[in-house]
């Protein structure tokens, strides 16, 4: 029997993995060419298995490509860090393929992205049909990333299928500065947990799938400029949030859009622009559906509001949109209530409602 070809001993070998030039790997990465073209070899010679890619900074200069039941497997969320490079071509770091992508189950896990301004997102997973090998329900893992500096969304979630990727789990992951929301998930009955957000143009958390769960997750430094930027959005029907704070946002620190959203033991802390006449962008949790429930903290402290973004902080501990009812609110402010805040709670409810937010 010949030799066996260099693809076939990197399977026989164990999971194929991606090292720097020089290093021995089965699949070197090429400085000149980007560490994509390593990786997406390593990617199609797996097939549906895990590629693994050592420790080190390594530059990209088009997305890896990532397929049904696939695995992209690093080091440590800074320890093994893709950086965009100058002329890089594509919208993501990392994507799902092109055209009618009908695969499922793709996970990512320890490994970092950096945009360096250079590209929109990090991750955007998208399925544009019902899935072909594992249904219904496409269901990609996400665990310890780290992504930076997107001119868009840092992890985007979605695609044409009904619900997009759904039941979908986002665990320990962490986005900085991106040019949109940090995270953005249209995709419906996902996980969400353990996760944090530092800035955020658009804002932190954009929830625009039905029936999310996300619990223990934080932002803070959300939104700029003209467009203020929420905490957390939640922008479909049946979420449920336990625990999460929102922290020196410009933007209010939860939007609620969705009929039938549960909030729980989650914070607002010094939440909004905080001008005069900034009312609506400047409220602890600001409610604009039905049937909701919250309970929680809301608050401006002393010194608090993003200056750096800039703003000034919360001005109602609740803001109600003409028209809710069934809205029930629990909240507790401080006493000891600095400027810019006003009051603790701004509107009416409808009267099937029960409104308390002791200030």
């Amino acid at each position: 029997m010949g030799a066996a070809s260099p693809a076939y001993a990197a399977v026989v070998q164990g999971i194929p993995w991606v090292g720097p030039a020089g290093s021995g790997a089965p699949f070197e990465v090429d400085p000149a060419v980007g560490a994509q073209q390593a990786i997406n070899d390593a990617l199609a010679t797996v097939g549906q298995g895990a590629v693994f890619v050592t420790g080190g900074t390594y530059s990209l200069k088009a997305p890896i490509v990532l397929g049904d039941r696939q695995s992209l497997v690093g080091t440590g969320p800074l320890s093994t860090l893709l950086r965009a490079a100058s002329g890089f071509t594509g919208t993501a770091m990392v994507q799902t393929p092109t055209g009618t992508f009908t695969g499922s189950r793709m996970s990512i896990r320890d490994i970092g992205f950096d945009g360096a301004n250079l590209v929109a997102n990090g991750i955007n997973l998208q399925i544009s049909a019902s899935p072909s090998s594992y249904g219904p329900d496409p269901a990609p893992w996400l665990s310890r990333v780290f992504v930076a500096k997107t001119t868009g969304d840092g992890i985007y979630l979605g695609g044409d299928y009904s619900g997009g990727q759904r039941e979908f789990k986002v665990t320990d992951c962490r986005v900085e500065h991106a040019g949109g929301w940090a995270y953005h998930f249209k995709s419906s009955d996902g996980f969400v947990s353990g996760c944090s957000a530092q800035g955020g143009k658009l804002g932190g958390y954009n929830l625009a799938g039905g029936n999310i769960k996300i619990w223990g997750s934080k932002v803070y430094s959300a939104g700029t400029g003209d467009t203020p930027g929420p905490g957390f959005r939640i922008g479909s029907a049946r979420a449920t949030v336990v625990g999460c704070e929102a922290q020196d946002t410009r933007g209010c620190g939860f939007e609620v859009y969705g009929h039938g959203s549960n909030l729980s033991g989650c914070t607002a802390d010094s939440t909004g622009i905080g001008d005069p006449g900034t009312d609506r962008y400047s409220a602890g949790f600001y409610v604009a559906s039905s049937a909701v429930n919250i309970e929680g903290v809301s608050y401006q402290r002393t010194g608090g509001g993003g200056s750096w973004i800039p703003a000034k902080g919360m001005m109602w501990s609740l803001y109600l949109a003409p028209g809710v009812d069934y809205v029930a609110a629990r909240l507790i402010g401080d006493p000891n209530r600095p400027t810019p805040y006003l009051g603790g709670v701004y509107g009416t409810a409808g009267s099937h409602s029960s409104i308390t937010v002791l200030v």
